[in-house]
């Protein structure tokens, strides 16, 4: 066994007494203190039920035509992709959605048409995914139904107002892949129900990133170079693909992650701690799951610290 081995083991025997759990934790809203103190601070994620009860999303987000109707002629940002795998590594490159405007009565025809008819020739996959604070920016006319209030718990516990609040929709087939985010993220989800796949910062040097070469696909979905040129860090692990998959793709070293796969339900909300990798999925009977997100800029001390160093030690590993 090399040093490097020796290191990571190390790591991975202490990472399993001290820091990783076997279970996501499902609590009652908590308070700002019980919140830092018992997840924020020691960077784990949890499950809150019941924070969310009073939203009047919640039962009037279930109704298409109410939601039309709120929206009228409002164009919305859409990601189209062939496969449902939004910002992802094709081959050598790190591939994003086309993106097109629709209103919200064309958009739900559109996943009623995929949801009723299989084998339609529209094997697209169309999924609202705009950040940049799109709740604010394109959705104002949903804003009457939700209460920013009900986490006011996480504002407190952080110290800060959200940086973003982004409205997630899509069907089935949409799927989010293995990144992570330098936000502390509220994640509640409103209708359906969210799938995420959790992996600890600390198995960084398990999941292969790299750098690609940044594309986009056009309007016919072909994959077109971005220009001018960029490299994107991405993962191209998919952890929820057998292991025999991911070795067979060259990828050994995904056995020694450690992987939760959670279900969040409507009405709850999942605190999902910065720089912890996911994968998102979605299921909703409707084939309509909606979600929106409250964005929380992290805070850059002895954890990110420790994490720039795991890479940095990791990359030059490699190099050798």
């Amino acid at each position: 066994m090399s040093n490097r081995e020796d290191l990571y083991t190390i790591l991975e025997e202490e990472a399993k007494d001290f820091y990783l759990v076997e279970n996501i934790e499902r609590i009652s809203k908590p308070t700002p203190l019980e919140f830092y103190r018992d997840y924020v601070s020691q960077n784990r994620p949890v499950i809150i039920t019941g924070a969310l009860d009073d939203w009047d999303a919640l039962v009037k987000w279930k109704d298409d035509d109410y939601l039309c109707e709120l929206m009228k002629d409002t164009k919305v940002t859409v990601a189209v992709t062939p496969d449902g795998l939004g910002d992802a590594v094709k081959g050598d490159l790190f591939v994003k959605p086309y993106e097109m405007k629709l209103t919200f009565k064309e958009y739900f025809q559109l996943l009623d048409n995929q949801k009723q008819c299989k084998s339609t020739k529209d094997k697209r996959v169309y999924y609202i995914q705009y950040q940049n604070d799109s709740f604010n920016v394109e959705f104002q006319n949903l804003w009457k139904d939700i209460k920013h209030s009900n986490v006011s718990f996480a504002k407190e516990a952080f110290g800060l107002e959200s940086d973003a609040v982004n409205f997630w929709m899509g069907g089935n087939e949409s799927v989010s892949s293995l990144h992570k985010d330098p936000y502390e993220n509220i994640y509640c989800v409103v209708r359906g129900s969210k799938l995420f796949t959790l992996i600890p910062p600390i198995d960084y040097p398990f999941l292969y990133e790299k750098e690609y070469k940044s594309a986009t696909y056009d309007k016919d979905m072909n994959i077109q170079i971005d220009e001018p040129p960029m490299n994107v860090p991405w993962i191209p692990v998919d952890p929820c693909q057998s292991l025999e998959v991911n070795e067979s793709l060259g990828y050994l070293e995904i056995k020694r992650a450690h992987p939760l796969h959670i279900q969040v339900n409507e009405g709850e909300i999942l605190y999902l701690p910065s720089l912890y990798y996911h994968r998102v999925a979605q299921y909703s009977p409707t084939n309509k799951t909606i979600a929106i997100n409250y964005w929380f800029d992290m805070k850059y001390g002895l954890n990110y610290v420790y994490f720039q160093f795991l890479k940095e030690y990791h990359k030059q590993n490699q190099k050798q």
